[in-house]
């Protein structure tokens, strides 16, 4: 289901229907994944359709913001993965992944707007920008604004004292943060000679201790990519700026 074709501009638009979930999504998109996560937790069935976000197909940009993932439900558009997966939490609330107590789950909020500050900073250092070369020594500085950004989540998790944000088991928030620390595992591998360069520091202990954790959760192990495989999908898709292409040459990975 997740290594579907991406549907582009000509192709037709899926048949929709009310009584079943579906998803508009992309298959490493960071944000697309936080839905696909929250739905997994929840054993949601649900129809997955791939989009290809570079070549829109004229359907899917009348009817949404342009933008992954998009739930359909109920003949409504839900777009963007906060609010959808604030959405599934209310009309699913089995398990329920946002914490009972309303400051809390307004922390742990903050918690995961700090951490999507991430991708901006990720973003020029494996993507190609048109027009702009990005060198080794910006993208070292640009690492190092993650870094800073990994520093915080340390103190955050230290704080708490347990495996996740939401205690034994994974909440919302794991879940809203997990796509961007797996994009990150994925730089090393893809930076080739000055990939040491990128790792996560050693001494960020609960860090690695919450990567570990989530990769064994079963939403993650059931969607999640490998390191290997983040960088691979990216590698095609920079020479071939084809989402299938990068999909089928990764898979194994």
């Amino acid at each position: 289901m997740w290594e579907s074709a991406h549907l582009a501009m000509g192709s037709a638009e899926p048949t929709k229907d009310d009584n079943k979930l579906q998803l508009y999504n992309m298959r490493f998109c960071p944000y697309a994944e936080r839905t696909v996560l929250v739905m997994l937790a929840k054993n949601l069935p649900f129809e997955n359709v791939n989009i290809d976000i570079k070549k829109k197909p004229d359907w899917f940009l009348k009817s949404t913001l342009g933008q992954v993932p998009v739930i359909l439900h109920k003949g409504k558009v839900i777009p963007e993965s906060l609010i959808n997966c604030d959405y599934l939490d209310e009309v699913y609330p089995e398990p329920k992944l946002h914490p009972s107590d309303p400051l809390q789950k307004a922390l742990d909020r903050i918690v995961v707007e700090k951490q999507s500050k991430i991708v901006a900073y990720l973003y020029p250092i494996f993507a190609n920008i048109p027009g702009r070369v990005v060198t080794d020594e910006e993208k070292l500085g640009r690492f190092s604004k993650v870094v800073n950004h990994l520093n915080s989540f340390e103190e955050e998790l230290k704080s708490r004292k347990t495996s996740f944000l939401g205690g034994d088991q994974p909440c919302m928030a794991d879940y809203m943060i997990w796509p961007m620390y797996e994009r990150i595992e994925g730089l090393p591998i893809l930076l080739g000679s000055i990939g040491e360069k990128f790792v996560v520091p050693s001494h960020l202990e609960n860090v690695h201790t919450w990567i570990k954790a989530m990769r064994n959760t079963e939403p993650v192990k059931a969607y999640g990519l490998s390191p290997a495989r983040m960088a691979k999908m990216t590698e095609i898709h920079l020479q071939t700026d084809g989402y299938d292409d990068a999909v089928k040459g990764s898979a194994g990975l």
